[in-house]
C-alpha cells in the first residue's frame, strides 16, 4: 500500500525537482518539439523522420501535400497534452485525399487549415503564434496491437539524476481518439523497472484489468527492447540538459529482408514538467523514489540504469508468488548469480531487522559482482572504527525458488559462517519460522 507521504505533489515537483535540476536551456528545448528534434539529431539519437516545417502562411500555401507519404503526423511545435496532433493513417481513394486514424476523410484543404490553426497559436501552451511540422508516423508494434486502438502506444520513462525511476505504458483507446493521453481516456500501465513488464493499469483514476476495446489482460505484457528504451531515455535527458524529466518513447516496427520483425525505440518528445498520474499507474509514490536517488554519484548511463532496475523492481507477492506465502527459517541456502549469470549456492542468514541485504566482499569479488559496471554507488557507514565507505552492488539471487533482484551492500564477513544476509526489503511474500535449534546458532 502506497503511503500518502510518498506521493509527489505538483508544488513539490515544481520547487524541489523541476526548477532545481532543469537548466533554463533544457526547459526551453523541451518546450519546443522542433528544438528537441534538432538536439536529438545532433546527438544521433533516434526520432521520427522530419518531413517539413511550416513557419508562416506562405510556406503552407506553396507546399505540395501530394508528395507526402500515405501515413504521417502533423504536430504543433509547442503543443501541450496532445492537442493539435493530427495522425493520418492512410491515403484516400483519390489523389490529395487521406484518412485519419479515427476514420475521417481529409483533403489538402483540411490539412492546410489545420496547419494554419497551429501557426495562429490555437494549440500553443502559451497561446502565442507557433510553428507546425510534419513527421514520420510511428506504427503500432505487433506486441501492442491487441491493447491499443487507432493510435500508437508510447512508453514514458521518468528520469532523475541519470536514473530511470518510474515508467508507464500509455495505450490509446477509442474514447481517447487514438491519442495516448490519460486525460482524454487513454489507459496507462505501470511498468516493473527491472524487467519492463506491465504490472497494474488505470483509466482516468480507476484501476482496470482489461483493455476496454478488446478485453485483453493488461498485466504481464513485456515491453520489447526494454534495456534500449531505458538507455535512450537516460541519454536523451542528458542530451537535452534535464536532470528531471519524462522521455516519451515509441517502438517503430520494421521487417528485415529475411522476414524477421525488429523494432527501433524512437523519442517522441521530452517533458520537463511531467504529469504526476504516472504514480497512479504504478500504485507507487514518486517522492520516496526521488529521495532515494537524489545526490547519488552516477558516472555512466549503464550505472544509472542498473540503480533504477535494482532499486525499483516490482516486489508484489500476488504477481510473483503462486499459492501464497513461502516459509523460511533464519538460516537458508540461496543461489546467487555471478557476473556471467551462473548460479552458485551460498549459505545465508535471514535478518528482518536489517533493511538492506549485504554480501561478503571476498565472495562478491569471486562472483565478479565488484566489476565497475555492477557497482551501483558507495554509501558511508558509521562503525567502531569511524566512518567507512561501502560499495552497493547489484545482486540476483534465488530464495526458495523465487528470483530476487536487489541492491546489496558489501562488507567483510570473512570471519562469519554465512557470507550473506537477506534483509527485510527482499523478504516480501516470505514467512519466517524459527526452526528447532536455529535460535542458538551463530551467523
Amino acid at each position: 500500500m502506497t503511503k500518502f507521504s510518498d506521493i509527489l505533489g505538483m508544488n513539490a515537483r515544481n520547487h524541489l525537482y523541476q526548477s532545481k535540476y532543469n537548466s533554463r536551456k533544457g526547459k526551453r528545448a523541451a518546450d519546443s518539439k522542433l528544438l528537441t528534434k534538432s538536439i536529438l539529431r545532433k546527438a544521433k539519437l533516434p526520432a521520427p523522420k522530419l518531413y517539413r516545417i511550416f513557419k508562416n502562411e506562405r510556406v503552407v500555401e506553396r507546399f505540395d501535400f501530394t508528395n507526402l507519404p500515405d501515413s504521417f503526423v502533423i504536430k504543433p511545435s509547442q503543443g501541450l497534452g496532445g492537442e493539435g496532433i493530427l495522425v493520418v493513417d492512410r491515403g484516400g481513394e483519390f489523389a490529395g485525399e487521406w484518412v485519419s486514424v479515427d476514420g475521417n476523410k481529409l483533403t489538402v484543404n483540411d490539412l492546410r487549415l489545420h496547419i494554419l490553426d497551429i501557426l495562429a497559436g490555437k494549440y500553443s501552451m502559451l497561446d502565442l503564434p507557433d510553428k507546425a511540422f510534419i513527421e514520420e508516423r510511428v506504427r503500432v508494434h505487433p506486441r501492442f496491437e491487441p491493447i491499443s486502438c487507432q493510435g500508437t502506444p508510447d512508453v514514458g520513462v521518468l528520469v532523475f539524476n541519470k536514473i530511470p525511476v518510474m515508467a508507464f505504458l500509455r495505450l490509446p483507446t477509442k474514447e481517447s481518439h487514438g491519442k495516448a493521453n490519460m486525460f482524454q481516456g487513454a489507459v496507462a500501465c505501470g511498468v516493473d523497472m527491472a524487467t519492463g513488464v506491465t504490472t497494474k493499469a488505470v483509466k482516468y483514476t480507476s484501476e482496470v484489468k482489461f483493455f476496454p476495446d478488446s478485453r485483453r489482460r493488461l498485466a504481464g505484457i513485456h515491453i520489447p527492447r526494454w534495456e534500449e528504451v531505458l538507455e535512450l531515455a537516460v541519454t536523451t535527458a542528458e542530451a537535452v540538459g534535464l536532470g528531471y524529466c519524462r522521455v516519451d518513447i515509441a517502438l517503430q516496427p520494421r521487417t528485415t529482408k529475411t522476414g524477421k520483425l525488429k523494432s527501433t525505440p524512437m523519442v517522441l518528445e521530452v517533458n520537463a514538467q511531467p504529469g504526476l498520474k504516472i504514480q497512479l499507474a504504478n500504485e507507487a509514490g514518486l517522492k520516496r523514489r526521488l529521495e532515494r536517488v537524489e545526490g547519488l554519484p552516477v558516472k555512466t548511463v549503464k550505472q544509472g540504469i542498473n540503480i533504477g532496475k535494482q532499486l525499483f523492481a516490482a516486489r508484489d507477492e500476488d504477481e510473483s508468488i503462486e499459492g501464497g506465502w513461502l516459509n523460511i527459517g533464519i538460516f537458508e541456502e540461496v543461489e546467487v548469480e555471478n557476473f556471467l549469470g551462473e548460479k552458485q549456492q551460498i549459505k545465508a542468514k535471514i535478518d528482518s531487522g536489517a533493511f538492506r541485504t549485504s554480501i561478503d566482499e571476498g565472495l562478491a569479488r569471486k562472483l565478479g559482482l565488484m566489476d565497475p559496471e555492477n557497482i551501483l554507488w558507495e554509501r558511508s557507514y558509521r562503525s567502531a572504527l569511524g566512518r567507512e565507505e561501502r560499495e552497493v552492488v547489484g545482486v540476483t539471487f534465488y530464495l526458495k525458488g523465487k528470483k530476487i533482484k536487489t541492491a546489496a551492500s558489501v562488507s567483510d564477513r570473512s570471519k562469519l559462517k554465512r557470507p550473506m544476509i537477506i534483509a527485510r526489503r527482499d523478504l516480501l511474500g516470505f514467512s519466517i519460522r524459527v526452526k528447532e535449534g536455529e535460535a542458538g546458532q551463530e551467523a
